[in-house]
């Protein structure tokens, strides 16, 4: 490990201690240092400071339940660090991910925030599987509206100013509150991007976004929210198709995992919620594919 650099890390936890120590570990093995590691902890009920206090220089703040949006603002604004990344505590940072973030928003001095790739790590079996790696131009914000290209916040380092400028993340979103602030920040400011793998996403039962019906809601949401944005840079239609991308993926989604999981309670609760939100393609190309299942 190399002299500490301009970021901080927030580790945001809820009910993951057990996952936590990997987590810091992965931190504190960057090439390049993060000058501040800050773990923050949710309202859990398994006690993540038995975890943090065998680390000097990690610092615990310890909240009532708010949920993850509020978690991050939190954990930034306890900063002071001009670059910052975010780490979900079930989660792991590649050795580069700082130093690689760090050198890219230095080329790209007017990018908001830089990107990279990641993995799939599947829990408890260790698999590694890299997942494909989507860029956007600098000027993103129409590319932005389809699908969400970056696919794991723990890839992304943001500028300190970008994340003032936009006063954080949202914290009336229960989920997809990354992707608000990728969309807010893209329509005023250019985005970096680049191929490295700087991060693995932890697959696991928990995760919340195995909900198909839980995060399509939440895409919607943040597509309202974003609509006067997309209309006023003129990219109405990016908008809609991204509404109709959002429904076919989710219902997607949600077929593919009943193949594993059979017709359940939950799967059963999932499909009421996608009737309502995605019932066109429900019924259409979703009933043609579970039809071939």
């Amino acid at each position: 490990m190399t002299d500490s650099s301009d970021a901080a890390v927030v580790i945001t936890t809820y009910n993951h201690a057990r996952f936590l120590g990997e987590a810091i570990d992965s931190v504190l093995s960057q090439t390049v240092a993060p000058a501040e590691i800050v773990v923050v902890d949710d309202g859990s009920t398994d006690d993540p400071e038995t975890v943090t206090a065998k680390y000097p220089s990690v610092h615990l703040i310890r909240q009532d339940n708010r949920g993850l949006a509020a978690a991050r603002n939190t954990g930034w604004r306890a900063t002071s660090s001009p670059f910052v990344a975010f780490l979900d505590a079930d989660d792991w940072l590649r050795p580069t991910a700082i130093e690689v973030g760090c050198r890219q928003l230095a080329a790209h001095p007017d990018a908001a925030f830089n990107y990279g790739a990641y993995a799939n790590r599947y829990w408890p079996s260790g698999r590694i599987a890299e997942v494909p790696f989507r860029p956007v131009p600098r000027e993103s914000f129409g590319a932005m509206l389809h699908l969400n290209p970056i696919g794991m916040h723990a890839t992304v380092l943001y500028r300190r100013s970008a994340l003032e400028a936009a006063n954080g993340f949202a914290e009336e979103l229960r989920a997809c509150e990354d992707y608000d602030l990728y969309l807010r920040l893209a329509a005023d400011r250019p985005v970096a991007c680049c191929r490295d793998v700087l991060a693995d996403y932890r697959q696991h039962d928990s995760n919340m976004s195995r909900d198909p019906a839980f995060m399509l809601r939440a895409a919607l949401r943040v597509m309202r929210r974003i609509a006067p944005t997309a209309q006023a840079r003129g990219k109405t239609r990016d908008w809609q198709a991204s509404i109709e991308e959002w429904k076919a993926h989710y219902v997607d989604q949600w077929i593919s995992q009943l193949k594993d999981t059979g017709l359940n309670v939950r799967a059963l609760r999932q499909l009421a919620s996608l009737a309502t939100l995605a019932p066109a393609y429900l019924l259409g190309k979703g009933a043609r594919r579970l039809g071939r299942r």
